[in-house]
């Protein structure tokens, strides 16, 4: 059993003063939610969804039900949920090989070492370069011709490219898309493939019509027109200031926008009640399909190069996002946009925190990662910092 977050009142106040603080300056709004082995001892939102002028939904107050683009929280909360499940089946092992026409520069690599960052690949390439819109086959031929810059299983190197491969090996695994695998295995079975419900993770493809009354809670993520004056405009910008002032209800993520907005590195919307209730469902060991025994090995050390990360989650770190407040077994992962979740296996605590910090340009990154060393640290209990 956890221990009480208590006192429960003060733990309130000073998360709902840190967090209105924050409004302005880390992000325009947000939505937190701290659970506690069975009670839900936060959950409010702040702010607003956009703050720009220009912007159909400046000055709207952000909800519980506000949705935000998870960004890489789909790591693990898509990609390794489904990954899990197909081991758990036996579709695949940890140590198989990577499919020789899948990944034709990645001879070696396994399903574990993509799973685990492990594959030696870079962090990011830009495989949106000179693409006009969405092009799938263009990107994914660019991808193709990935090389690693280690050789796979000698070290842990983050890497979008890594789970853009998982991805595609996963659908290849279920013969099924990844948004159709992700709603009928995972989403749907919790409860949590509505979007127009409080409680919602999904993804929302590019080009697919998005309910007003849907539209109307999502937070934009990045302004691509009038931007402050910039000798040196973004590479991303010509691909997407072509089609929108900003994006709201489209994946921020740039590789995933030309793939359609599903990918298995990012793509995944949602609301803190959705994460929090699937990181439940992970916890409680409820995910259809998913063994137990494989979810425990999932968060378990990977074993590459000495690394603590686990297959498809993070772990937290000396100085990181978690502010040193979380048991050194949690697990979770944070999104480029301004969000993350942290799950406490032993404790049973659940920490939510969806924002848009990237709105309206993409900056904004210290003062996120200081309000999330003094969110977790409040939530979990170190009355040492409240600031």
């Amino acid at each position: 059993m956890g221990q009480p977050l208590g006192p429960v009142a003060d733990r309130e106040r000073r998360i709902f003063s840190l967090l209105e603080r924050a409004c302005g300056s880390a992000f325009p709004g947000c939505v937190a939610l701290v659970w506690d082995d069975g009670a839900e001892r936060y959950h409010e939102a702040h702010g607003v969804l956009a703050d720009h002028p220009q912007s159909p939904a400046c000055g709207r107050l952000a909800r519980r039900g506000s949705i935000y683009d998870l960004a890489s929280l789909t790591k693990p909360l898509a990609a390794g949920v489904l990954a899990g499940i197909a081991l758990s089946e036996g579709r695949v092992a940890l140590d198989d090989p990577v499919p020789a026409d899948l990944a034709p520069g990645l001879p070696g690599a396994t399903f574990g070492h993509l799973l685990c960052h492990g594959a030696g690949l870079a962090a990011h390439e830009p495989l949106y370069a000179g693409l006009s819109g969405v092009d799938p086959a263009a990107a994914r031929a660019r991808l193709s011709k990935t090389r690693p810059l280690a050789p796979p299983g000698t070290r842990v190197l983050y890497s979008d490219l890594g789970f853009l491969f998982l991805g595609d090996w996963i659908e290849r695994l279920f013969d099924r898309p990844l948004i159709d695998l992700f709603e009928d295995r995972v989403a749907g079975p919790l409860g949590l493939a509505e979007p127009t419900s409080e409680r919602f993770v999904g993804y929302l493809p590019v080009g697919r019509a998005v309910d007003p009354r849907v539209l109307a809670r999502i937070a934009p993520t990045e302004r691509y027109t009038d931007r402050p004056d910039d000798a040196s405009p973004p590479d991303y910008l010509a691909l997407r200031a072509a089609v929108a002032t900003e994006a709201r209800g489209e994946v921020h993520d740039d590789n995933a926008y030309v793939l359609g907005g599903v990918a298995g590195h990012a793509g995944l919307f949602g609301t803190a009640a959705g994460v929090a209730d699937l990181a439940r469902a992970l916890l409680d060991g409820r995910v259809p399909g998913l063994r137990a025994e494989v979810r425990d090995r999932l968060w378990r050390p990977c074993g590459i190069g000495g690394s603590r990360r686990r297959f498809a989650f993070d772990v937290p770190t000396e100085g990181g996002s978690t502010g040193g407040a979380l048991d050194p077994d949690a697990v979770g992962h944070l999104g480029f946009t301004g969000t993350s979740f942290w799950i406490e296996p032993r404790r049973r605590r659940i920490y939510v925190l969806l924002s848009n910090r990237v709105y309206p340009w993409r900056d904004r990154a210290e003062a996120i990662a200081a309000v999330r060393r003094a969110f977790h640290r409040i939530a979990a209990g170190d009355a040492a910092d409240s600031t």
